[in-house]
């Protein structure tokens, strides 16, 4: 079953801690789950979530993850 968009908007604001309740839901709307499984799928790996922001000017989710000493930035961009 698909989550309501708002659903989403909540996730993205507590899991991926994109602050802006406004933000958290364009990026939900743009993205669906997308953000979610990516953040799930990097935990499983060895990533931890260091933060994420969403760009709206760029259509962008960018999460920050580390592993170790390394810092990564990923960025999903809605074409």
């Amino acid at each position: 079953m698909v989550e309501d968009v708002f659903e989403l908007a909540k996730r993205y604001h507590t899991e991926l801690k994109v602050e802006e309740p406004s933000l958290a839901t364009l990026a939900a709307e743009l993205f669906g789950d997308l953000g979610l499984k990516a953040k799930e799928f990097l935990e499983k790996e060895g990533y931890t979530l260091a933060g994420a922001k969403f760009i709206d000017y760029d259509k962008s989710l960018v999460l920050s993850v580390m592993r170790g000493e390394n810092t990564y930035d990923i960025i999903l961009r809605k074409t």
